[in-house]
């Protein structure tokens, strides 16, 4: 594999320029090395260098004008030993990492109103419209009454929620009320309902903020 290398020089002894050069690439490859890249391996460098003499004519100095140029002919070395069961572990402890309560809340609340996006965003804003000033225990009354009978709730801010919690559900991916208020019921159950809010905000957001 073949890699130009642009390379200016200011007014210097050419074999300082051509150290320097050098110098550079080294700190490359070690720099590639590091990192735990694919390690290259120089075959052949190829370093071009225009030069002029001093005045005594004794001297061979690195024009400042160039062009100069480095091309570096790269072979594919070996990883270094244990890079590959150090993210064969990295990988695997990603697997063992038990899910976040918002990855929960965010599994649970895409059955109810679809992946994050346009349209869900509209079910996901009347969600949060619908449990705005009640309790937990309101909420979950409301989903009791949702899945019954919405116009038996006593109160007009609980009748309101019901009706807006069966739309929802009915209209998202769930469908079904029994499957669609057991989902929002587990969740409202395991987690604060204060964060149950804040993610549906920050992950379905409104629909004019998807425009």
């Amino acid at each position: 594999m073949a890699c130009p290398v642009c390379y200016n020089a200011a007014v210097q002894p050419l074999r300082h320029a051509i150290t320097a050069a050098l110098r550079e690439v080294e700190s490359g490859i070690a720099q590639q090395r590091q990192q735990g890249k694919l390690p290259l391996v120089p075959a052949r460098v190829h370093l071009s260098l225009n030069f002029t003499l001093d005045e005594a004519g004794t001297q061979a100095l690195a024009s400042a004008k160039g062009p100069h140029s480095v091309t570096i002919e790269f072979t594919a070395g070996e990883r270094p030993a244990g890079a590959e069961a150090s993210a064969a572990s990295t990988d695997e402890a990603a697997q063992d990492r038990p899910p976040s309560a918002q990855d929960e809340i965010v599994s649970a609340l895409s059955q109810v109103f679809g992946a994050p996006g346009f349209d869900s965003s509209a079910r996901a804003t009347v969600f949060r419209e619908a449990l705005e000033g009640l309790s937990r225990e309101q909420v979950l009354a409301a989903l009791a009454a949702a899945a019954a009978s919405p116009s038996a709730s006593r109160s007009e801010p609980m009748r309101t929620a019901a009706h807006r919690l069966r739309g929802v559900i009915q209209s998202g991916p769930s469908k079904t009320l029994e499957r669609g208020g057991g989902i929002l019921r587990d969740v409202l159950t395991s987690h604060p309902m204060e964060l149950v809010l804040r993610v549906a905000e920050a992950e379905w957001k409104t629909q004019e903020k998807w425009l």
